[in-house]
């Protein structure tokens, strides 16, 4: 008897797959039963070769042989080749071996539906030679009916082969932009670059918010406030055409302080207004949809100040130990329909847990809302929204803890039971009632000009019964009405004027990017550049990439944090600034993902005559262009090195280095027979605290020679807190910097 072999990207749907169709039986790497062999991928198991597999210069080898590497930019490889991922090979070998049995009769390709789940999965069968037919399974969820659906309507690999085509460009065309532009770049100016078509943008996203806001230049304008018998009205900005074009801003607003006192005097001296407009409304606000992957980022760095990395981490753990998540790497806030029938019992097992019980009591009892914000089958490409699954039943929330290097990361036993709790909430308030309100607005007319407010009164309280208050974005605009109502009021009536106030403002400049809005930068870029609606819903990026590129400029030291409050904004440093000022404009534009997308929809597009190799060849046209550019450019611009401090040895400047390929960063002195330098990941700071260094905690050991650090009870219940110093350390007639905890040298118990 043969086999067909089922390919998947992750082993949890693997399982998912093989539990369905019979194959109940575990071997090494794939589970085996009922005619069918179901083994899996680990994300991704082969990528494109490195430069130095066509010859060109290794990246180490550039400051030695710079002029060979120079001249060999743009890298445009005749034929691209594949590579195995190392710490992943072992599983490709399975899969290669279980392809080329002589027993497997076909392959069915259950990859993700997304173009990239379409290439990971074609990159494998072209990495292992495959020769056996390919069938396509077709399906976003992963319940036993979608299952079924899908094995028993499998369709050709071949209806496919566009969309491979066109992402395999995309694959190819991110090879030779990265590569030739970072190199390029780094030889020109002497200073590791790295240049990404996504990556170069987001950082200048980040840049000019940074620019913007330093060079921001208030305005000063003046509105009215009326207090009338039982309320106030209120004027903003002149729509009515009552003052001088030189005396406001083009939006209406009264620059003219002098202009606004004389109308406040002649207000003053009348004796009533004259309503004008009583209109009362039933608005609704609707509730928020099912989390994917960003919104759920959004809101962990705005509750909580979580990175985007640090949110996906911990919901990749909720998901892929505690399996209490479904796959959060999901770019859609929708379920398909398949699933609706599941979730009545899902709330019910939500409220299992007694801190939710009461909620999802309230949201059964009025009956799950699930309309067109709930359900959209063709708004699915590869996953549903993010939910809870089954195993929330009676889920010991406590039990939820970090592992490793989990903790050294960051990732806390709060923050596992924080995400879990934003997706339970978020699905509770999705399946409530819109909040529903009358809304009234009274217009008051006096000499000339018209003053408003506004009242609300609440009808349903809808999704706010259910929704936290610290979880609560509000949805409606800036200056939202107060909860009052003007029983008494109609059109006609005179109203007895108390006082007039003139109240002096200034515009407000925009606020530093947060990782939060940052995401949304990167949603919405296609919003002002040319051929950017093809961008609507996509933007750069994906959601599974987005926060991995965040984190890239973070590691190569392109941006850092500066806290106020309790937010973390986003600030590019000098070196960031510097990228941005020497990259050519198209480099950090959005507009290079729209235009790709654009052709590569033409790729996909079966009567469209556009072809993958127009495509590559107007991309190398371009790129050789860019290149050029780059080298010709005459710029004086020298990289000027971001200055950490004063070495405490010998007094000369601090710097700082990241290498690209690895987690830790080197704080060292410029002088270079001084060898002084720290290190993030010090190793008695990690024993101690469980955690690698900050950069903030570095510059103030630097320039304090100690810090006070929280330290871990060897229990692993409770903490302490303990002072680390500098001292010289000698080795090998070396001296160099190290941290020694004061407790080393004391007698006695830790502190509790």
């Amino acid at each position: 008897m043969g086999y067909a072999l089922c390919m998947t990207e992750k082993p949890s749907v693997a399982y998912d797959i093989a539990k369905v169709i019979g194959a109940n039986r575990k071997c090494d790497g794939y589970w085996e039963g009922n005619g069918y062999r179901v083994t899996w991928a680990l994300g991704h198991l082969v990528n494109l070769a490195e430069p130095e597999a066509y010859g060109y210069t290794a990246q180490k080898e550039m400051k030695e042989y710079p002029q060979k590497a120079m001249d060999e930019i743009p890298l445009i490889p005749n034929q691209f080749k594949l590579a195995l991922i190392d710490r992943t090979k072992s599983q490709f070998f399975i899969i290669k071996k279980l392809i080329h049995a002589d027993d497997t009769d076909y392959i069915i390709n259950c990859g993700d539906m997304g173009p990239e789940g379409h290439i990971l999965q074609w990159f494998i069968r072209l990495m292992a030679n495959c020769d056996k037919p390919v069938k396509r399974f077709c399906a976003t969820s992963m319940t036993e009916e979608a299952i079924h659906s899908a094995m028993q309507n499998l369709r050709p690999e071949q209806e496919f082969s566009r969309i491979i085509k066109g992402e395999f460009c995309k694959k190819k065309a991110d090879w030779i932009l990265g590569m030739s532009l970072s190199r390029v770049e780094t030889l020109k100016y002497h200073v590791p670059i790295s240049v990404g078509r996504v990556q170069s943008p987001t950082l200048y996203f980040v840049v000019k918010r940074y620019v913007d806001v330093k060079n921001w230049q208030p305005t000063i304008y003046y509105t009215l406030d009326l207090k009338l018998s039982d309320f106030h009205v209120y004027w903003d900005k002149d729509t009515e055409g009552i003052f001088l074009e030189k005396d406001k801003t083009s939006d209406g607003k009264i620059i003219n302080s002098n202009v606004i006192e004389s109308k406040v005097n002649e207000i003053r001296n009348a004796e009533y207004g004259i309503v004008t407009n009583r209109t009362t409304l039933r608005k609704k606000i609707e509730r928020p949809q099912l989390y994917d992957i960003a919104e759920l980022q959004r809101d962990a760095n705005r509750i909580y100040g979580y990175t985007a990395s640090q949110t996906l981490a911990a919901a990749q753990i909720l998901y892929e130990r505690y399996k209490i998540l479904t796959y959060p790497r999901t770019d859609s806030k929708y379920l398909t329909s398949d699933l609706v029938p599941y979730m009545n019992k899902r709330i019910q097992q939500i409220g299992s847990i007694e801190k939710y019980q009461k909620k999802a009591e309230r949201v059964l009892q009025n009956g799950l809302n699930i309309d067109h914000r709930i359900v959209n089958d063709q708004k699915i490409t590869d996953h549903h929204a993010l939910l809870v699954t089954e195993k929330i039943q009676n889920f010991d929330i406590d039990s939820l803890t970090p592992q490793g290097n989990e903790k050294i990361e960051g990732i806390s036993k709060e923050m596992l039971q924080n995400i879990l709790d934003l997706v339970i909430v978020r699905m509770l308030v999705s399946f409530s009632e819109a909040y529903l309100f009358e809304e009234t607005i009274i217009e008051v007319q006096i000499c000339g000009m018209t003053f408003c407010t506004k009242g609300k009164k609440t009808i349903r309280e809808g999704y706010r019964e259910i929704e936290d208050k610290k979880y609560f974005i509000t949805r409606e605009a800036p200056g939202k009405p107060e909860e009052q109502t003007f029983p008494d009021i109609k059109e006609g009536m005179r109203m007895s004027i108390e006082a007039c106030y003139c109240c002096r403002k200034e515009t407000t400049a925009p606020k530093l990017h947060t990782e939060a809005t940052l995401l949304t930068a990167m949603e919405n870029a296609g919003t002002n550049i040319e051929n950017g609606k093809i961008l609507k819903g996509k933007g750069i990026g994906t959601q599974a990439t987005r926060a991995a590129i965040i984190k890239k400029l973070f590691e190569w030291g392109y941006i850092t944090t500066e806290k106020k409050g309790n937010i973390n904004y986003l600030i590019p440093t000098n070196k960031g600034i510097f990228i941005i000022k020497v990259l050519p404009k198209d480099l950090y534009s959005p507009k290079i993902t729209a235009d790709w997308e654009t052709r590569i929809a033409k790729i996909v597009d079966p009567d469209d005559p556009y072809t993958d190799y127009d495509f590559m060849r107007e991309f190398e046209q371009f790129i050789t262009e860019k290149v050029k550019e780059v080298k010709n450019n005459n710029t004086e611009i020298i990289y000027k090195k971001e200055v950490y401090g004063k070495c405490p040895w010998c007094g000369h400047n601090i710097y700082r280095y990241r290498n690209p390929n690895k987690p830790d960063v080197i704080y060292y002195c410029s002088e270079k027979n001084c060898n002084f330098f720290l290190k993030t990941s010090d190793i008695t700071v990690r024993t101690w605290t469980g955690k690698n260094l900050t950069e903030q905690q570095i510059c103030t050991l630097i320039k304090d020679g100690s810090i006070v650090l929280t330290c871990r009870k060897k229990t692993g219940n409770g903490t302490y807190r303990e002072r680390f110093q500098i001292v010289k350390k000698e080795k090998n007639g070396r001296v160099f910097a190290n941290l020694r905890c004061e407790f080393n040298d004391k007698k006695g118990q830790k502190k509790g």
